[in-house]
C-alpha cells in the first residue's frame, strides 16, 4: 500500500526536542498543581474529606493511632471497640507504615487528607517513571501518569488511606522489580525496600495484585538473544527472573515481618477463613459499559455520588475514552510482548471483577482457596486500571512518531477507532434509555455520555493537529493541551466522588454521655433498631449526614469521642466476640438484658430515636468476681447467655475441658478495689475468704497474660468469648497484660532484615555490581 506524504511532516529531531520538555521534575510539579486545582479547599484546610470509609473508618483509626503515639504508646490493642480487639495486627491501621508520620506529627484532619493526596501524587509520578522506562517517551509517560492519578478508582480510593497508599506504591514496586531483573543485587535490595513500603500500607488485595502483575510481566519480559536455542534461552531467562523475584519477595516478607506476623496471628482467631469471601459486590454484568459511559445504569446517593447497582466498593473505575481508544490502537498496531501482557492483565482484571458471572473467578478460587479470605471481586479492576494507562502510553508513543499522521494511517486506526468509540457510546445511551433500571437517571447519563464523546473528539483532534504540526513550540503546546483535556475528562467524568465538610465536623469530643462509657468503665451500644435505621436513612446535607453518624456512634466514630462501644467497623474481628455481637444484634426489644449487663452497657440508643441515648443503671463493671462456674459446650453457652434468665453476677460459663483445674466451685464473697485501666494493662486488688473466680468482660485473646501477685496464672475463656481467672483465698494483686509475641518476633526479624539489606546496599555500592547503571529506557519489546 502506498500513500502520499503529508506536507512538512515533523522530523525525528523535532519529535525528540518536543519530548525533552516532559522531564520527571516538571511532570511532578505539574501533577502537584493539578491535584491542587482539583482539591484546593482540602489542601488549604478549609474543608476535609469525610465521605464513607474516610470518616467512619480511616480517620477514626488515624485519630486513635495519633493519640497513642503522643502518649508514647504503641497501639497493639483497642479497648474501645467490640469489647476489645487487636489494633496493630489489623494491618490496614498502618501503625508501622513510615508515611503515617505525616498525620502523627501534623494536625488532624488536614494531615490525613494531605496524606491521601500525597499518595495520589506518588501514584501519578510512579506511573510516569514506569511508563517512561518502558516506552522511552516522556510525553506518553506523562499522559499515563495523569490517567493513573485521576482515574475514577484512584479518586474513589482517596477515602481509604491504606488503599490509596498501596496504589501509590504499586507502579514503583513494578518498576523496581523490573529494574532488578536487569540490574543486579543492589537493585534487588532497592526493590525489596519499595515492596516493603507497599506491604506496610495494609492493603493485602492491592499487594496481591501488584505481585500478580509482576508474575505476568515476568513471562513477557524481553529475554536474552538465544545462544543454544530459543527454548533453552527462554527457560534460562525466565528462571533467572523467577529467582530474582522470589528473593525480592522473601526480603519484603522479612522486612515487613513486624506487621505480617501479628496479622497472620489475628487471622487465625478471626471470623475469616477460606470460605469467608463470596461474590458480593461484583462488577455488574453491564459493568464494562461504564468504561465508556461512566453513569450507565447508575443511581445517585444522598450526597450526589453515583453508584452501580449492588456494587458499593467503588463509585467509578473510568480511565477515559481516549485512553481506551489509544490502548486498543496500541494492541492493534504494535507487535509488542509487553503490550500483549498488559492487555491480558487488563482483560483478566475485568473478567475477575465480574465475580461468578465472569466464570473465571470461581475457577481461580478453586485453584487457590486462599482467595476465600478476600472479599468483593470488584477489587480485581485494579489490574485493569493499572494496565490501561501504560498500554495507552505505548499507543501515544506510536502516535507521536514522525510518520504516524501521514494518511492513510490516521484514517485507518485513530479516527476509525474514535468513530467506533463514539458509536458505542451512542448505542449504550440508547440502551440505557430503552431498558432503564429502577433508579436510573437517564438525562444525567445522556449528558455525561455526550461530554465524554466531546472530550474524545477534542483529544483526537488535538493529537491529529500535533501530528501534522512541524514547529516545536506548536507541538509542545498541543502536547500539553492533550494532557489538560485528558485531565479535564477524568476530573469531570462523574459528579464529585469525594464530598467534603468543614474540619469542625471531625473535631473530637462531640458526644457527651453521662455516665461516660470510657475504656474499662462501661460501654455504649447502638440499638439494633437504630442500627437498621441508620442503614436506610438518607441525609442530603453533607455535614448533617456525618454529624448524625457521630452522634449515633456508628462504626468507629466512637474513637473520636473516647467512648467504648459494643460494636465497631473493622476488617478482622475476634471470631467468638463477633458471634456474641451478632447474636446481640439479632434480638428485638433488647431482651438480652443479662448479657448487656455483663458487657457493661451503660448507655443504649433511646427507643424510637437514632441520636438520643438512655441510661441503663443495671450495667456491671468490667471486672466482677465470685460467680459460680458452670461448664458447658459452645452452643449451650450461647443459648444461656442469650436467655433473659442469665444472671452474670451469679454464674459464669466455662469450657468443659478445664473442670479439673478449677477449684472455685461455689459462689464466693469477693471485694475488688484499686482498679487501674489502660489500653494494654488491667490491674486490681482482690480480697476473698475462699478460692474465687474473677471474670473480665473483655474479649479473650491468647496474647492476654494474667499474673497473681507477680506469678503467672491461667487465663480462661469465659462466657463464650471473654476472660476469667482463678485467685486463691486471701488478698492478692492481679494484673492482666497484653503481650503480642508475634509482634516481638516479627520486630526482631524486620530489624535483622533491615540491617542486612542496609549492609548489603553499602557493600555493593563499592563493588562493580553496585555501580552498574540500569537507568536506560527499555524501549519496545
Amino acid at each position: 500500500m502506498s500513500y502520499t506524504p503529508a506536507p512538512n511532516p515533523p522530523s525525528a529531531p523535532t519529535a525528540v526536542l518536543t519530548e525533552a520538555g516532559f522531564t520527571p521534575a516538571r511532570f511532578a510539579l505539574v501533577l502537584g498543581a493539578l491535584i491542587a486545582v482539583a482539591f484546593p479547599d482540602v489542601l488549604l484546610g478549609a474543608k476535609s474529606f469525610y465521605y464513607r470509609d474516610f470518616g467512619l473508618f480511616g480517620y477514626p483509626l488515624a485519630f486513635y493511632h495519633r493519640e497513642c503515639f503522643w502518649r508514647g504508646e504503641l497501639p497493639l490493642w483497642n479497648p474501645l471497640n467490640n469489647c476489645g480487639l487487636p489494633f496493630l495486627a489489623q494491618w490496614n491501621t498502618m501503625v508501622l507504615y513510615p508515611g503515617s508520620l505525616i498525620y502523627l506529627l501534623f494536625p488532624l484532619p488536614w494531615s490525613l487528607s494531605v496524606f491521601c493526596l500525597g499518595h495520589q501524587w506518588l501514584a501519578g509520578v510512579g506511573m510516569y517513571c514506569l511508563a517512561r522506562r518502558w516506552t522511552g517517551s516522556g510525553w506518553a509517560a506523562a499522559m499515563a501518569g495523569v490517567v493513573y492519578a485521576f482515574n475514577g478508582l484512584t479518586l474513589n480510593s482517596l477515602m481509604w488511606p491504606n488503599n490509596i497508599a498501596a496504589l501509590g506504591w504499586m507502579p514503583w514496586v513494578v518498576l523496581a522489580v523490573s529494574r532488578a531483573w536487569q540490574g543486579g543485587f543492589r537493585q534487588a535490595i532497592l526493590a525489596a525496600w519499595v515492596g516493603a513500603m507497599q506491604m506496610l500500607c495494609g492493603a493485602p488485595e492491592i499487594v496481591l495484585m501488584t505481585w500478580m502483575t509482576i508474575g505476568l510481566l515476568m513471562l513477557g519480559e524481553r529475554l536474552p538473544e538465544p545462544k543454544e536455542g530459543c527454548a533453552h534461552s527462554w527457560w534460562r531467562g525466565l528462571g533467572r527472573r523467577a529467582v530474582c523475584s522470589a528473593a525480592i519477595a522473601l526480603m519484603v516478607t522479612c522486612l515487613a515481618a513486624a506487621q505480617l506476623l501479628p496479622f497472620l496471628d489475628l487471622l487465625c482467631y478471626s471470623q475469616r477463613d477460606t470460605g469467608f469471601g463470596d461474590a458480593a459486590w461484583s462488577m455488574p454484568g453491564t459493568g464494562w459499559a461504564n468504561l465508556w459511559v461512566p453513569l450507565f445504569h447508575c443511581f445517585s446517593g444522598p450526597q450526589g455520588v453515583f453508584f452501580q447497582y449492588d456494587q458499593w466498593w467503588t463509585s467509578s473505575y473510568y480511565v477515559g475514552t481516549a485512553t481506551l481508544v489509544l490502548a486498543v490502537g496500541a494492541c492493534w498496531r504494535l507487535r509488542s510482548r509487553r503490550v500483549a501482557c498488559l492487555a491480558l492483565l487488563a482483560l483478566l482484571g475485568l473478567l475477575l471483577a465480574l465475580g461468578n458471572s465472569g466464570r473465571l473467578y470461581p475457577l481461580l478460587k478453586a485453584f487457590s482457596p486462599g482467595l476465600g479470605y478476600l472479599r468483593f471481586p470488584i477489587k480485581f479492576v485494579v489490574l485493569t486500571v493499572f494496565a490501561l494507562p501504560i498500554i495507552m502510553a505505548f499507543g501515544l508513543r506510536h502516535v507521536s512518531s514522525p510518520y504516524a499522521f501521514r494518511p492513510p494511517l490516521t484514517r485507518c486506526w485513530l479516527w476509525s477507532a474514535g468513530a467506533l468509540a463514539g458509536g458505542l457510546i451512542g448505542i449504550l445511551v440508547a440502551f440505557a434509555w430503552r431498558f432503564p433500571m429502577k433508579w436510573d437517571e437517564w438525562p444525567a447519563t445522556a449528558l455525561n455520555a455526550l461530554q465524554r464523546a466531546g472530550f474524545l473528539l477534542l483529544i483526537l483532534a488535538t493529537l491529529h493537529a500535533r501530528g501534522q504540526a512541524s514547529a516545536i513550540r506548536i507541538r509542545s503546546l498541543l502536547a500539553v493541551a492533550v494532557g489538560m483535556l485528558i485531565w479535564a475528562d477524568l476530573i469531570t467524568h462523574v459528579p464529585r466522588q469525594n464530598p467534603t465538610i468543614p474540619p469542625a465536623g471531625l473535631a473530637p469530643d462531640l458526644v457527651k454521655l453521662a455516665p461516660h462509657p470510657g475504656a474499662g468503665q462501661s460501654r455504649a451500644m447502638v440499638s439494633p433498631e437504630a442500627d437498621r435505621a441508620f442503614r436506610k436513612t438518607q441525609v442530603t446535607n453533607a455535614l448533617n449526614h456525618y454529624l448524625g453518624y457521630r452522634l449515633g456512634l456508628i462504626c468507629n466514630c466512637n474513637l473520636l469521642d473516647h467512648i467504648a462501644i459494643v460494636g465497631g467497623f473493622y476488617s478482622l474481628y475476634l471470631n467468638d466476640a463477633e458471634a456474641i455481637r451478632m447474636r446481640l444484634y439479632s434480638q428485638t426489644n433488647l431482651t438480652m438484658t443479662g448479657l448487656m449487663d455483663f458487657l457493661g452497657v451503660s448507655q443504649v440508643t433511646k427507643a424510637g430515636s437514632m441520636l438520643e441515648w438512655s441510661v441503663r443503671p443495671s450495667f456491671l463493671p468490667m471486672v466482677t468476681a465470685g460467680q459460680k462456674p458452670e461448664f458447658l459446650g459452645e452452643a449451650p453457652t450461647m443459648r444461656a447467655l442469650a436467655s433473659a434468665a442469665f444472671q452474670p453476677t451469679q454464674v459464669v460459663f466455662l469450657p468443659k475441658g478445664i473442670q479439673d483445674r478449677v477449684r472455685a466451685r461455689e459462689r464466693a464473697t469477693v471485694r475488688l478495689h484499686d482498679e487501674q485501666h489502660g489500653n494494654h494493662r488491667l490491674a486490681f486488688s482482690v480480697e476473698t475468704p475462699s478460692p474465687a473466680l474473677v471474670v473480665v468482660a473483655q474479649a479473650y485473646h491468647p496474647n492476654w497474660r494474667a499474673r497473681v501477685d507477680g506469678r503467672p496464672a491461667e487465663l480462661w475463656r469465659a462466657n463464650y468469648a471473654y476472660q476469667a481467672l482463678q485467685v486463691p483465698a486471701g488478698q492478692h494483686r492481679v494484673e492482666l497484660q497484653y503481650q503480642d509475641r508475634a509482634f516481638a518476633v516479627g520486630t526482631s526479624v524486620s530489624a535483622l532484615a533491615l540491617g542486612l539489606t542496609l549492609a548489603g546496599w553499602i557493600w555493593l555500592a563499592r563493588t562493580r555490581d553496585g555501580k552498574t547503571s540500569t537507568s536506560k529506557p527499555e524501549g519496545k519489546i
